[in-house]
């Protein structure tokens, strides 16, 4: 292989250039583009007078064909704008659940918080919570069950009550009281 990378050959008696071959289909082909120049001049005219008998025809198919289009466009392009919308429309439902969601939740603590400061400012004045009163009523209504009870086993047993017998003398408030140190 030489340097210039083409292969040469090594048979003696080979020729560099076109061989005969090449030569005498030179002047066919020069022979040719006259003819082939003709053609396609007559191709170009005979578009012309089929465009001119058939132009009025041809203009009402490409109306009709480019009105055909434009539904399809308008159709393509209405889908594309109903399935944007319905893609914003779900992303900003999701953003507004999300706010509303976070809005609750701090309406939620916030009123946790205030009641866990009012209880904790009545239980400084002293005010008794809902459960110490429950269970004071319920210390109450067994008590008064005691009570009845008692009252229910001296009424059998025949024990005179403090009310049957004779009424008790009060004694005047003055000689009750304590005289006040000075």
């Amino acid at each position: 292989m030489a340097a210039s990378g083409k292969r040469r050959s090594t048979r003696p008696g080979a020729r560099k250039g076109p061989g005969k071959k090449a030569k005498a289909a030179e002047p066919r082909a020069t022979l040719g583009i006259p003819d082939s120049v003709q053609q396609v001049w007559l191709a170009g005219m005979g578009a012309i007078s089929k465009a001119q008998q058939e132009g009025p025809a041809a203009f009402q198919d490409a109306v009709a064909e480019g009105w055909k289009l434009l539904e399809r466009s308008r159709s393509n392009a209405e889908q594309r704008i109903r399935d944007v919308f319905d893609s914003a429309q779900g992303s900003v439902q999701t953003r507004i659940d999300s706010a509303r969601d976070q809005a609750s939740e701090t309406w939620d603590n916030l009123e946790m918080l205030f009641q866990s400061r009012v209880q904790k400012a009545l239980q400084q004045i002293g005010v008794p919570s809902a459960e110490e009163i429950r269970l004071l009523t319920q210390r109450v209504a067994d008590l008064n069950e005691n009570v009845k009870a008692l009252a229910a086993r001296r009424a059998r047993a025949g024990a005179p009550s403090r009310g049957r017998g004779k009424p008790a003398t009060r004694r005047p408030r003055a000689a009750t009281r304590k005289p006040r140190a000075g």
